[in-house]
């Protein structure tokens, strides 16, 4: 008898998707497990009333975890929200960022909002998303806003 033959298996395709709002994520057909990285929303940079600009906001949490699903099955989720700029006239604090969610997963905070000042220099937070601090009796600019990246194969 011969040796049986069988086809090689066909290489699957990564597929990321990133969620930036709505509040539901269908799971595609034959796909059984995910990776979703959760970013918070980052908190608003700080007011100044004086001639420099004050700190600026931390960026949100960021977390990746993987999780089984089941195809066609409707994930929920909520992409936390950048915080409010603080105000120029007070030397305003800037916004906590909101929390981003999805069913099943770990949690994100939001970035911290920057503290009131009226410092003579910037100062910097330590993610991408935070609000950059007011310049010259600005208002600090709002943090980014979070988001889900879903990587998945098919």
């Amino acid at each position: 008898m011969g040796a049986s033959i069988f086809p090689a298996p066909t290489p699957k395709t990564v597929k990321t998707e990133t969620l930036t709002s709505g509040t539901s994520w269908t799971v595609p057909a034959n796909v059984t497990y995910i990776n979703a990285t959760l970013v918070g929303g980052g908190g608003g940079g700080g007011g100044t009333g004086g001639t420099y600009s004050t700190s600026f906001g931390y960026g949100g949490e960021t977390r990746t975890t993987t999780l089984n699903t089941t195809p066609g099955a409707s994930i929920s989720y909520a992409i936390g929200a950048g915080g409010t700029g603080g105000p120029a006239t007070s030397n305003g604090s800037g916004g906590a960022g909101g929390s981003t969610t999805f069913t099943g997963a770990t949690t994100a905070a939001g970035g911290t909002g920057a503290q009131r000042s009226a410092s003579t220099a910037p100062g910097i937070g330590p993610n991408s998303n935070g609000g950059f601090g007011g310049w010259n009796t600005g208002t600090g600019a709002p943090g980014g806003s979070g988001y889900i990246v879903i990587e998945y194969w098919v």
